[in-house]
């Protein structure tokens, strides 16, 4: 009889053994499972990191587009700082030689742009037929193409 109880003895630890060692297992596929899912390359984990990376690259372009555009207005007035500069001294001419006209002669019609009287010798008329001075329309085209009248485009 100590056979038998021997040998069911050692199935039963035989058997104890195997549900330690499966439960052990069962264990480590469980953590291989929860590392499966930690890993990077888990959805959830790929799905912030396309957040991160998107937010990150409209970051990115809202900060270039805003240097962009304070380098086009900085341009902007430059160039108009400029166009002032090159065009004060005519236009200083012309109002002198405006005054002197004036003084011969009464009734002219006013120019829109500086609302002096324009002498026939300096006048130019639009394709829309405005009367400006020819300094005060020019200058005025360098920053515009437009009538300052009636804002038609202008091609002189």
């Amino acid at each position: 009889m100590k056979p038998i109880l021997q040998l069911e003895y050692e199935s039963q630890a035989a058997s104890s053994f195997i549900l330690v060692f499966s439960r052990i297992l069962g264990e480590e596929r469980e953590n291989e499972y929860r590392d499966d899912h930690d890993e990077e390359d888990s959805p959830t984990h790929k799905a912030i990191i396309i957040i991160i990376a998107l937010c990150i690259g409209l970051a990115v372009l809202g900060i270039s587009s805003c240097l962009i555009r304070y380098f086009y207005l900085r341009h902007k007035q430059r160039t108009m700082a400029q166009v002032r500069q090159q065009s004060e001294a005519a236009y200083q001419q012309q109002n002198v030689q405006l005054e002197s006209l004036c003084l011969q002669t009464q009734e002219l019609a006013q120019c829109p742009i500086c609302l002096m009287p324009i002498p026939t010798l300096l006048q130019l008329i639009t394709p829309c037929h405005h009367s400006f001075h020819k300094a005060c329309l020019e200058l005025w085209l360098l920053n515009e193409k437009i009538c300052p009248s009636c804002r038609t485009s202008l091609n002189l």
